[in-house]
């Protein structure tokens, strides 16, 4: 399911100033694979430092018989901001070039019966770096369900023999997944504490002495723009639960990453606070040293995706705790 609109602009229309307006708004020029032979460019929306886009808005314009054709599309999981950037492009491109247009609640109607009201900023970022996480996390899941490692050295069980399984590919494999998901896990909380510094109605000033900035970083904020809050959190570690929790209860003293992490999960005796850390010391000794764990088959590979799901679960639910609102999960 997705929101259509088409906005028919007459043909004189110039279409070099039709180019223009639309990337005033936005938009960002991209390549169609699919290109028609009336379609004359191709364009998305992808949200920008206020607006939160969920599922990118996507423009074409074609040059139809009788007019010109601005066509966008919203899909169904699209975010308040997505919608808003439709309705507001189908106004402006009618205003200045005039000629009619359709949306999916009629001619000349705006869908604004779909719009609602406008959600909180904090909630959706978070809800999107959860989000991401999630489609990331994904790809492990795939590569775990259809892999086919043929041989006799491949083996999803120890020889018995060291040497020999140190030759696995399938556990060298493994291993290697190791530096992806650890990778998706410190984005998830990067993510995570952009939004609260930049959305959340109370923050510790003295989060922010951690922080360290280079003058090459301030140049980049200067020159080309760079979001600070992107800046401050680049500077700060997001890998080990310990230095996540600091940096989440320095940000504020309400959030207790740690607690969650230590709850009971399935009868264990380790905590997923332990047991993450242990996971990252392994991904550390890969990284570092080279150094494979041979103990590494798809069962503990599948452990460890799982354990850093539920952590990133408990810590998206401290969020919505905190900021009081419903946590989502229908990425």
């Amino acid at each position: 399911m997705s929101y259509c609109s088409e906005n028919r602009l007459p043909l004189k229309t110039p279409i070099s100033r039709l180019k223009e307006v639309i990337e005033l708004l936005g938009y960002i020029k991209v390549k169609d694979s699919m290109k028609l032979g009336n379609q004359i460019a191709s364009y998305m929306w992808l949200g920008n430092d206020i607006d939160i886009s969920f599922v990118e808005l996507e423009l074409d314009i074609y040059n139809e018989k009788d007019y010109i054709s601005v066509q966008t599309r919203t899909r169904v999981g699209r975010s308040y901001w997505d919608l808003k950037q439709q309705n507001k492009t189908i106004s402006l491109l009618k205003s200045i070039f005039g000629g009619t247009f359709s949306t999916d609640e009629g001619e000349n109607r705006y869908m604004y019966r779909e719009l609602g009201n406008e959600p909180s900023r904090l909630e959706c970022s978070l809800y999107v770096a959860r989000w991401i996480y999630e489609n990331a996390i994904n790809k492990c899941h795939i590569y775990l369900q259809t892999r086919e490692l043929n041989g006799d050295i491949s083996r999803n069980e120890t020889t018995g023999f060291k040497w020999l399984d140190s030759l696995n590919p399938r556990l060298l494999s493994n291993n290697m997944i190791l530096p992806y998901v650890i990778g998706c896990w410190e984005s998830y909380f990067r993510q995570s504490y952009i939004a609260i510094l930049k959305y959340a109605d109370r923050i510790n000033e003295r989060a922010l002495k951690n922080c360290r900035v280079s003058q090459t970083e301030l140049l980049e904020i200067i020159r080309e723009g760079k979001p600070l809050e992107s800046v401050l959190a680049d500077s700060l570690s997001f890998q080990r639960p310990k230095v996540i929790h600091e940096n989440f209860k320095q940000l504020d003293n309400d959030l207790d990453i740690a607690s969650c992490l230590r709850k009971p999960y399935h009868r264990r005796k380790k905590t997923l606070f332990d047991s993450i850390t242990e996971t990252i010391n392994t991904r550390d000794e890969l990284v570092h040293n080279g150094s494979t764990n041979l103990n590494l088959y798809d069962d503990n590979v599948k452990i460890i995706i799982s354990d850093l799901t539920e952590a990133i679960d408990r810590s998206y639910k401290e969020f919505a705790k905190v900021y009081n609102f419903v946590p989502r999960h229908d990425f």
